[in-house]
């Protein structure tokens, strides 16, 4: 199931690539310049402005939206929701989950 990736996910991804380049453009900085400026490679830039996933980590993504001042707008549904309150995540990591041990019959 590897090579299954839902269409939603690929047209957000899009618009997101769309809004980096956007604002890359906007303050005129080339590829290049973006990729030496978030300590990532140009290879992920040109990944990430195309909508492509695939090979970009996280750090990367993330690099890049900070360095051109999109964080906010990219997730900001993120910001608006009720369920991201301080006090929700502050318990949130505070809950441990302990899985029922395996019996031999299991495999």
């Amino acid at each position: 199931m590897k090579g299954f990736f839902p269409v939603q996910c690929t047209t957000t991804l899009h618009k997101i690539g769309l809004l980096v380049k956007e604002a890359r453009l906007r303050l005129s900085i080339r590829q290049v310049d973006l990729a030496e400026q978030a300590d990532i490679s140009l290879r992920a830039v040109r990944h990430i402005e195309a909508g492509n996933a695939e090979g970009v980590s996280l750090r990367d993504f993330m690099m890049a939206l900070f360095t051109l001042g999109i964080t906010d707008r990219v997730f900001q549904s993120l910001n608006e929701d009720p369920a991201f309150t301080s006090r929700f995540l502050d318990t949130a990591g505070d809950k441990r989950v302990r899985l029922p041990k395996s019996r031999s019959e299991d495999f």
